[in-house]
């Protein structure tokens, strides 16, 4: 046998070698993409609040509201802050315009007081909601927030405000929206399927980046 070549059985271990790894790689992609939703999820249970807190960024989406209202009526939190960038295409609720008081309207169309709805403008958009909230609880002493979010959005968002709010000391948790996707025949369904990985990329490269 020349020098340096390969024995039968080194070559059948080198190849064990490489299976054992190609398999290892593909179980843990296949755990990862089946644990998606509930990677997703926030674990943070809600508690009572100095204040609810709404997102104002998607088309027509008015559950977000509604489950905000029904939280303030059974005495979740005091007020309901509402956090929206400048009007435009992708405007909350279809609103062209200053959507302040068309806001407050449907709010109050759901039973919330209108002296307890909070409207904050952020001109720089979404990405600096969390610090708009933080500029709040400082200038509000307020320690505790309930934000309610989508549930596939939520521990998403509970990372991006956390990093911002708990070097401060307050505290956040996210009251989910539920999105009817179910946990175990997402990935059967094309939109379904697009919707949980897109937002899955976006919370891996948040963990990556230290986010």
């Amino acid at each position: 046998m020349a020098s340096g070549a390969l024995s039968v059985k080194d070559f059948l271990d080198k190849a064990k070698l490489v299976s054992y790894g190609f398999f290892g790689l593909l179980i843990l992609f296949l755990i990862l993409f089946f644990s998606s939703p509930y990677l997703l999820v926030s674990k943070a249970d809600p508690k009572k609040s100095d204040a609810l807190v709404i997102e104002a960024i998607e088309t027509g989406k008015k559950d977000k509201f509604k489950q905000a209202a029904a939280l303030w009526k059974k005495g979740l939190a005091p007020a309901i802050i509402i956090l929206h960038s400048p009007p435009n295409q992708d405007s909350d609720l279809g609103i062209v315009g200053d959507p302040t008081a068309s806001l407050q309207t449907y709010l109050v169309s759901l039973g919330v007081d209108e002296t307890k709805i909070l409207v904050y403008t952020v001109e720089s958009g979404p990405q600096e909601f969390p610090k708009t909230l933080l500029k709040i609880a400082l200038d509000r002493q307020w320690k505790t927030f309930l934000l309610i979010g989508k549930e596939y959005d939520s521990a998403t968002l509970l990372k991006l405000y956390r990093n911002v709010l708990e070097p401060a000391g307050i505290y956040i948790a996210v009251s989910k929206v539920s999105e009817g996707i179910g946990s175990w025949d997402w990935f059967t369904k094309p939109k379904s399927l697009e919707s949980i990985l897109g937002r899955l990329s976006k919370h891996l490269y948040l963990i990556l980046l230290g986010n």
